[in-house]
């Protein structure tokens, strides 16, 4: 026997409504639960577009060069100059299901019991994405086939030669990203500083460290009352961060586990589709079942418009 329509109508009705109310602080929720990820919101590196087959970056690659020093009546050179290229980075898929179970809506008729069934179930999906995208921050884009986000396992990687947004570092090596392996005698304070000013040029340096607790704790014992310098980076989030330099160095749990990464926020984002920006599906039958589904879903993609202003250090230990 089908369920009634009034209950099936006020079911979809309370979940559709409650994800509206629920997806801005979700949303936010998702973006502030890993560094990674809170760190770009918070520096305004989360960018939402609309349509197109796949998500380009203009990227500029070479130096004008008709810029000359010339004396009186001297000829400026007009030779035409095409330095830039774009990277073309696909836009990826995160989607998971609510599941309204036929027996369940039955047993849960009061308002209360249908409001916290509504909650949790939709709550369990919003940390659920909280989890993936976590993983996928460091992982390489390969994950699932390729249909994972990129991540820093391949925008920050720790070989050379990858292909990344349809171009290979191997034949335009001016788009690799910078790579240092550890050195233990050097202790980890100036590893840290050698890395850093590797990846910096002139005035633009790196503005966010990022490891493993064992790495930050590492560097943390290094410092004394005078020079332990706590960052503000992540205000009242409840990430604890140091600073360096200019940098802010926090940790995450899914960070490799000898991996510290610099980052540099002024080529590096995260791309959302605006009509794709944590949406709900409208719910539909389940074939066969006297049980429904609807899925929370967003589209984008990790990206970066200058691998090499970003570093990672290896084997750090």
């Amino acid at each position: 026997m089908a369920a009634p329509a009034n209950l099936t109508e006020q079911f979809d009705t309370l979940y559709s409504t409650t994800w509206q109310h629920m997806r801005e602080e979700s949303v936010d929720n998702i973006f502030r639960a890993t560094p990674l990820y809170y760190w770009l919101n918070s520096q305004k590196r989360i960018r939402r577009e609309t349509g197109g087959r796949w998500i380009g970056v203009q990227l500029m690659y070479a130096k004008n060069t008709t810029v000359q020093t010339l004396g009186p009546g001297g000829v400026v050179d007009i030779t035409p100059q095409d330095p830039l290229t774009t990277a073309k980075f696909d836009w990826k898929w995160l989607a998971g299901s609510v599941i309204r179970l036929f027996a369940e809506d039955r047993m849960n008729t009061g308002m209360q019991a249908i409001m916290n069934l509504v909650q949790q179930k939709l709550k369990n999906l919003e940390l659920s994405m909280i989890d993936k995208q976590e993983l996928m921050g460091f992982a390489d884009g390969t994950g699932n086939g390729g249909l994972d986000f990129d991540g820093l396992g391949n925008l920050v990687s720790t070989t050379s030669g990858l292909t990344v947004g349809g171009i290979s570092s191997s034949a335009q090596t001016w788009w690799d990203n910078l790579r240092r392996t550890y050195v233990a005698g050097n202790g980890i304070r100036k590893e840290l500083t050698t890395s850093y000013n590797t990846v910096s040029i002139g005035n633009d340096h790196p503005t966010f460290g990022l490891t493993t607790q064992s790495i930050y704790e590492m560097y943390e014992d290094t410092l004394t009352n005078v020079l332990r310098i706590q960052s503000n980076l992540f205000g009242d989030a409840g990430f604890e961060s140091l600073g360096f330099k200019g940098a802010g160095v926090c940790f995450a749990p899914s960070c490799p586990a000898t991996n510290f990464y610099w980052l540099n926020e002024r080529y590096i984002e995260m791309v959302v589709e605006t009509g794709a920006d944590y949406v709900m599906t409208d719910w539909k039958p389940i074939p066969n079942q006297l049980d429904r589904v609807a899925q929370v879903v967003t589209m984008g993609n990790l990206v970066t418009n200058n691998r090499r202003m970003q570093m990672v250090l290896t084997a750090v230990s």
